[in-house]
């Protein structure tokens, strides 16, 4: 032992330092190594972080606190963001409005947030009501990713003339929610979408209270929440977008950090609640009294392309009367859906809401 610090110790300085670097590079190709090697051997991974890009990035004025979200490569585990009713983002962008609400599904003294955008005669015309859009984010998202991606391109769509003017309501809904009632009864997201947040809507607001005036889009899970509430509630709301809808039918499918607190990793409380589930028990119901249906998925979606194009196939076997878009070129991405459709998506909503505004005019 002697001799060896003695040999350090009379070590060059160069020699040493050449060592040293030597030594640091060396690790650091391990280490890039390793990396590389859990991204090419799991692309569902790769798949996962790249759904995620759209709602992570930040935009100036817009910018989210307190954020937990932490997607690693590989078998890793991930870490949600924490579960806010309210936003802690309560700076909106211009034009928009940060507002919150009780929830007394949830009990007394409680309360959740949502970003709200009135078109520019909402403060002119004081007579006039508008139909109205409930916008569901998507999986670890927030209200301020609707406000961003979503609240302010339908701004410009109505200036354009593409689209009759409408109130646009983006809600904070829990990171991993899918807007079902979690099945231990802790986290129920759609009794108050469906017994508070719309209600506190049409009561505060110049809406036009009328199903056919009433429309529903979601991104990812925010697009399984469209279909599912949607669906379930036809006589609340008349029209259903839904952009690249996460309705995968095995639980599996999706990773237990974004299902465990909703679903506690039971296909039958899965399934029941699924576009899926819900279209096969309330067919008739659906028959009954159609919403219009519209689905929008990218031709590069590769994890949900084939279950969008097979509940196509089975809304069709039903009779229940849709539209399934296959948006060539998109992937996984809400902005670049919109964008890459041949056909003009702000154009739907004219379509849609032109009955209701004759008739409530």
């Amino acid at each position: 032992m002697p001799m060896l610090i003695c040999k350090v110790l009379i070590m060059r300085t160069s020699d040493f330092l050449v060592f040293f670097f030597s030594l640091a590079l060396l690790l650091s190709l391990i280490t890039g190594c390793s990396s590389t090697d859990a991204i090419t051997q799991d692309p569902q991974s790769v798949s996962q972080t790249a759904s995620l890009t759209l709602a992570e990035t930040p935009t100036a004025g817009l910018t989210r606190q307190n954020t937990q979200v932490q997607v690693h490569q590989g078998n890793a585990p991930q870490t949600a963001p924490p579960y806010d009713w309210i936003d802690p983002n309560t700076t909106p962008p211009d034009g928009v409005f940060y507002e919150l609400y009780d929830t007394q599904a949830r009990g007394a003294n409680s309360q959740g947030s949502y970003l709200i955008y009135q078109p520019p005669s909402y403060r002119i015309d004081t007579n006039r009501r508008y139909p109205v859009i409930y916008w569901l984010h998507g999986g670890f998202g927030y209200q301020a990713d609707g406000g961003r991606i979503a609240l302010l391109p339908f701004a410009a769509a109505m200036a354009a003339g593409k689209m009759p003017e409408t109130i646009i309501v983006a809600p904070q809904a829990l990171p991993s929610g899918w807007y079902v009632n979690s099945k231990d009864g802790a986290r129920p997201v759609e009794d108050v979408l469906i017994k508070d947040l719309i209600p506190h809507i049409d009561a505060t607001y110049r809406t036009i209270a009328d199903a056919k005036a009433r429309g529903i889009e979601g991104m990812s899970m925010g697009g399984y929440g469209a279909l599912h509430l949607g669906l379930k509630y036809p006589t609340v709301f008349g029209v259903i977008s839904a952009v690249a809808p996460a309705i995968h039918k095995s639980i599996t499918d999706e990773p237990d950090i974004r299902t465990t607190d909703t679903f506690f990793g039971d296909q039958a409380y899965f399934e029941s609640n699924s576009p899926w589930g819900i279209v096969e028990n309330s067919s008739a119901a659906i028959l009954a009294t159609p919403p219009t249906i519209r689905i929008l998925g990218g031709s590069n979606d590769i994890s949900l392309r084939p279950v969008l194009i097979e509940f196509d196939q089975y809304l069709t076997s039903l009779n229940i009367n849709h539209t399934w878009i296959e948006v060539q070129g998109a992937g996984h991405d809400y902005t670049e859906i919109y964008a890459n459709s041949t056909t003009d998506p702000y154009l739907f909503w004219k379509t849609v809401f032109d009955d209701a505004l004759a008739t409530h005019q």
